[in-house]
């Protein structure tokens, strides 16, 4: 029988059927994974020799090339740097929730995820950070952004309203619901703005002490 001109499945077939599994079932299991494509288990590996691991990387370089910026703009602020690369990285991990803590639970190593947080890197270090306070800002962010991705994917009543109008949880819940847009797009807004406020503070009162000792 003549081979075929062209592979029958490739690693991006894999990879959106893996994410379809994810965000059906909130897990990945390479047999089940195979039997959705109707190929065997070793047809995977032949693809990703890392197994399961390996194609959980490789959908965080999925979405990270789908989204996460790698070059700053001409011109660009490392504040507007950061809020562009923040909301890009979240709009793509947000689309897809129950992946998130299966890629937290192992370093991030994919190259395209890799070289958008480089840029970040140098952006903050040209902001002035330092490499003893690089790390812990980019963490920071990452921290905050991947909360609220998940956040994205919460239910929409994330807290049960007690019937007393009074309470001032069930206040907050009320007024939340009356104002426009999405609660959790809105909470991330403001989120990042505090992020960014502490970070700015941060460098000022690093540059105050290397000045004035």
């Amino acid at each position: 029988m003549a081979r075929p001109k062209s592979p029958l499945l490739s690693r991006e077939q894999i990879l959106r059927a893996a994410l379809a599994q994810i965000d059906a079932t909130g897990s990945l299991g390479l047999p089940k994974l195979a039997r959705d494509l109707n190929v065997g288990t070793s047809s995977l590996y032949h693809h990703f020799k890392g197994g399961r691991e390996e194609v959980v990387e490789s959908i965080r370089g999925l979405l990270s090339s789908e989204g996460m910026p790698c070059e700053r703009e001409p011109g660009e602020s490392w504040q507007d740097f950061t809020r562009r690369w923040a909301g890009a990285y979240r709009t793509a991990f947000a689309a897809h929730p129950a992946a998130v803590p299966l890629m937290t639970a192992q370093t991030v190593s994919h190259p395209a995820t890799l070289a958008s947080y480089e840029v970040l890197a140098e952006v903050l270090h040209e902001a002035g950070f330092g490499d003893d306070e690089l790390l812990h800002a980019v963490t920071v962010l990452d921290c905050f952004i991947l909360g609220s991705a998940l956040d994205a994917g919460s239910p929409v009543e994330v807290w049960a309203a007690r019937g007393d109008g009074e309470s001032r949880l069930a206040r907050a819940i009320a007024a939340a619901r009356a104002q426009p847009g999405d609660r959790a797009e809105r909470a991330f807004r403001l989120g990042l703005e505090s992020l960014l406020s502490g970070l700015s503070a941060l460098l000022e009162r690093d540059c105050a002490e290397r000045v004035f000792g």
